[in-house]
């Protein structure tokens, strides 16, 4: 399905998905529940595009990345 909106729409998408994912606890642990990267990424394209937030699997796999980069980056320091 191609997605005709740029990067920063679907950045935002992704953050008012993560909003709603937060206070529905069903969504969230079905979320959880993935094995892997590439299956939460699918999977969050889906739901979000559910409920109306769309976005790309590569906006999802680069915010998993930043948060994880953040993440490391703050127990070296």
């Amino acid at each position: 399905m191609p997605i005709n909106m740029g990067p920063i729409e679907q950045r935002q998408n992704l953050e008012r998905f993560g909003q709603l994912v937060l206070a529905d606890r069903p969504l969230h642990e079905q979320l959880r529940s993935t094995r892997d990267a590439e299956t939460f990424a699918a999977l969050a394209v889906r739901l979000g595009a559910e409920r109306g937030c769309v976005f790309t699997e590569e906006i999802v796999q680069k915010a998993l990345n930043e948060r994880r980069r953040a993440w490391l980056e703050r127990w070296i320091h």
